[in-house]
């Protein structure tokens, strides 16, 4: 899941390991439409979700699958859910405030893309250079949203956050908890284990007194953890239950 907050929209990509199938989703959060692009189902799992920006989604192939080297950029318009632009050659780096950062494989240096179109503005960006650029407007794009914060097992924070769980809901988390605050609750997504070792995901909404607002399973039998699984966006908590519901909570 990815938030586009320029365009007002959130991207999904969503996986079947079973089947080898993936599929890509845009959805208003003016009105929520959803649309699906169209893409051949044969071909989705060798592509990924990388990023949502002013109106257009940014997937990625593969160049080396064996050891997950992203290699392409297929940039689709998420109102017309048609392909924009392309760059196979070039691998997705990130956003920064004068466009998209892309990796030369080669070279090993990045290129500036003009966002709309694709367009190479600039050449032999350095990896620092660009680094901070991308992280700089991420702190930008992210002041509109509040994304958790993953500790893992054996983290400091970890600690005191599953110290806190076991004390309000007697379970026992397992190996990573995501973490958030706004200025007036506490969100914890928290991994608890069955005895075959498969793992429930839980989502906890709590006021700053620490009382329960919200307690919810979202995902049953993982077999891993995994990141972002809820974002909070303009006073409203999205997140996916059971890999293909999204569900949206108002915090007001």
């Amino acid at each position: 899941m990815r938030l586009d907050a320029a365009a007002n929209r959130l991207a999904f990509e969503v996986r079947d390991a079973d089947l080898l199938l993936a599929d890509f989703y845009t959805l208003s959060l003016c009105n929520y439409k959803l649309d699906k692009l169209p893409l051949p189902a044969a071909k989705n799992w060798w592509l990924g979700l990388e990023d949502a920006y002013e109106g257009l989604l940014f997937l990625h192939g593969y160049g080396d699958r064996q050891v997950g080297q992203h290699k392409g950029i297929l940039a689709y318009n998420a109102a017309t859910i048609n392909l924009q632009w392309q760059q196979p050659e070039l691998a997705f780096y990130g956003v920064t405030i004068d466009g998209v950062l892309a990796l030369n494989l080669q070279g090993q240096n990045l290129k500036l893309l003009q966002t709309k179109t694709g367009t190479i503005v600039s050449q032999n960006v350095s990896l620092d250079g660009g680094a901070t650029a991308v992280a700089s407007f991420n702190t930008v794009r992210s002041q509109a949203c509040t994304y958790p914060m993953l500790y893992l097992e054996g983290e400091p924070y970890y600690s005191e956050v599953c110290d806190f769980l076991k004390h309000k809901l007697k379970v026992k988390p397992v190996k990573g908890i995501e973490y958030a605050e706004t200025e007036q609750n506490i969100f914890t997504g928290f991994y608890t284990e069955d005895a075959h070792g498969n793992l429930d995901n839980t989502l906890c909404v709590f006021n700053l007194d620490g009382e329960l607002q919200l307690q919810e399973r979202i995902a049953h039998g993982l077999s891993g953890i995994g990141s972002d699984t809820f974002i909070i966006f303009n006073h409203k908590l999205y997140f996916i239950r059971q890999r293909n519901i999204l569900v949206v909570y108002s915090l007001t």
